[in-house]
């Protein structure tokens, strides 16, 4: 399947988001969220993140993740990600009881794409201080593109992650994930 068909296919199965000249938006892309090793990229700069993330929280901002925001390539399950980063979580958890949080899956995350896994590893966690489950995302869903659609004029902000217009990370994404997995975290972990 050649890219513009693959883009049209997330475009025409894209989750419809209507905005007026009053909504607010704010964008994040490829945070690659990891174990906070010396492989995670984003521990440098995750404090500036949750900062920011809490500042558009308090001021009433939609939060649209376009990709890649956690590094499943690096790691095989969400579950080390979610206890380096909690804090993280648990604010995007609250965009997400709002219906303030929209998430796209990316080449990194596309595990996200199987609502199987998302409803297995997001829905909720253990809390081992009270002993018990919690929920953490319950009934997130993860799309593959997200269109914004003005209530008046009827323009429309394609918003997509772009692997699908690289045919390797889009058809071959197991292969890169084994190759990052087994070859490129060890090089970062090792300095």
């Amino acid at each position: 399947m050649s890219s513009i068909k693959r883009l049209n296919r997330a475009f025409a199965g894209a989750k419809r988001i209507p905005f007026t000249n009053s909504s607010k938006f704010i964008l994040f892309s490829d945070c690659h969220r990891g174990d906070n090793s010396f492989a995670d990229d984003f521990a440098n700069n995750r404090n500036i993140y949750f900062h920011a993330l809490s500042h558009y929280y308090r001021e009433g901002f939609q939060y649209c993740e376009l990709g890649d925001g956690d590094e499943l390539w690096e790691h095989m399950h969400f579950e080390p990600l979610f206890e380096a980063h909690k804090n993280v979580y648990q604010l995007l958890r609250q965009y997400h009881l709002e219906d303030r949080l929209h998430m796209i899956w990316g080449n990194h995350d596309m595990v996200y794409k199987d609502p199987d896994y998302v409803k297995e590893h997001l829905s909720s966690y253990f809390e081992p201080i009270e002993e018990r489950d919690k929920e953490l995302f319950g009934d997130i869903t993860y799309h593959e593109a997200i269109v914004l659609k003005h209530e008046e004029t009827g323009q429309e902000l394609f918003l997509v992650h772009g692997h699908q217009a690289d045919w390797f990370n889009y058809t071959f994404w197991r292969w890169g994930r084994f190759m990052v997995r087994v070859l490129w975290k060890p090089l970062q972990v090792w300095g």
